[in-house]
């Protein structure tokens, strides 16, 4: 191999390195969704290395030499499949959050990255995917076509699953997964019909240099125990309502989980941390795509759907969401909120700091509503 087509090797195998350090380091960061992408990085670097320690060895002379580059470009290959389905069950995971479903996708791809290995060392004797030549060059064979379309069925399905998915992605996610799948899609394409030319790594790095962006992003914009937006993300989303036009204002609710502190008291900090992420699982069940939700602190939630939908009907749907939730009693624990809600008009005087104040206030009249109405049916019955 020349010394020019070593470069992207080297190059992404630098980047790589550098993304891997930096994103190893974070805490505060979706421990799953790290795990996942992590170890799509490493099987991409293990690739790398194998790919030019393959470079590195073909058209030295001797026997061992051969046997070497047979069994490093078999590792190429299966290092290089791995990656790419990881990858793209880190895609998934970043469309659905769902730990569950991303594991079983896991599960399916380990068998077959089993079944490709299989093959890849049946190939170590019958040279039907590569061989290496006399002179130990690295030659693909007859049915190498077959490996390529099982490497990058992973692109497929990834932009199958965009597909799928896109009516309940956001823009930023969709995005980032459309960037990916072009990105793998034209590496892919190159790699076929430029074989040995190794431009698939930059294309494939620059889809993971996306996706360690987006996460870096994401991590800033949204809350660790419930998946939803946090403080960050209402400061941008009041940005951008702050910039429409009057017509196209919000209507806001603002909760606050009533006792939540007791809840920690009686049932420990787990039992907190699910009390918030099931607060944020109804309200998600309850909200359509255009509307914005999030934790915007300790116990207090906050929901905006567009003013010319009715406030009050989407607040029923919820309180009612509530009741079912209750009612189930899957839960060592009861949700109860106080609430209030408004309408947020841009181009006014009023700032986004202002409007949540005055939410603020109309939760804690609601509060003392619900203590007065509680302390009066006590009196009511003689306590």
């Amino acid at each position: 191999m020349s010394g020019s087509l070593l470069y992207p090797l080297l190059s992404t195998g630098l980047i790589l390195i550098t993304i891997f350090v930096n994103f190893a380091r974070k805490i505060d960061t979706d421990h799953f969704q790290r795990k996942v992408y992590l170890s799509a990085l490493l099987f991409v670097f293990a690739a790398i290395v194998a790919n030019f320690a393959g470079s590195m060895l073909e058209g030295l002379p001797g026997v061992l030499i051969r046997y070497l580059v047979l069994a490093v470009y078999t590792c190429f290959f299966i290092f290089q499949q791995c990656s790419y389905y990881l990858s793209v069950a880190f895609i998934d995971y970043v469309l659905n959050k769902n730990k569950a479903r991303t594991k079983k996708i896991i599960y399916l791809v380990l068998g077959i990255i089993a079944l490709n290995s299989f093959f890849m060392i049946i190939n170590l004797y019958s040279g039907f995917y590569f061989r290496v030549t006399d002179d130990n060059q690295f030659m693909y064979s007859g049915y190498f076509l077959a490996r390529f379309y099982m490497s990058y069925g992973a692109v497929l399905i990834a932009i199958v699953d965009i597909f799928l998915s896109a009516k309940h992605l956001r823009s930023a996610q969709l995005y980032l997964i459309t960037v990916f799948a072009l990105l793998c899609g034209a590496g892919a394409v190159l790699d076929i019909v430029l074989p040995g030319g190794n431009l698939v790594w930059a294309f494939f790095t620059a889809a993971l240099l996306a996706a360690y962006f987006y996460i870096i992003h994401s991590d800033t914009t949204l809350d660790s125990i419930t998946g939803i937006g946090n403080r960050s993300s209402f400061t941008e989303f009041m940005d951008q309502v702050s910039r429409m036009s009057a017509k196209q204002s919000y209507s806001m609710i603002l909760f606050d989980i009533e006792g939540l502190k007791k809840i920690n008291d009686a049932h420990g900090i787990k039992a907190g941390d699910n009390a918030l992420a099931d607060m944020a699982a109804l309200l998600k069940q309850c909200s359509r795509k255009s509307d914005f939700i999030a934790r915007m602190g300790d116990d207090e939630f906050l929901v905006a759907v567009r003013a010319k939908y009715d406030v009050k009907r989407m607040l029923s749907r919820i309180l009612r969401a509530l009741d079912v939730y209750n009612e189930k009693h899957e839960r060592p624990f009861s949700l109860s909120v106080n609430y209030g809600y408004d309408s947020f008009v841009s181009k006014t005087d009023q700032t986004a700091e202002e409007f949540l104040q005055a939410l603020t206030d109309l939760v804690f009249q609601n509060k003392q509503e619900h203590r007065n109405e509680m302390a009066a049916a006590l009196r009511g019955n003689g306590v």
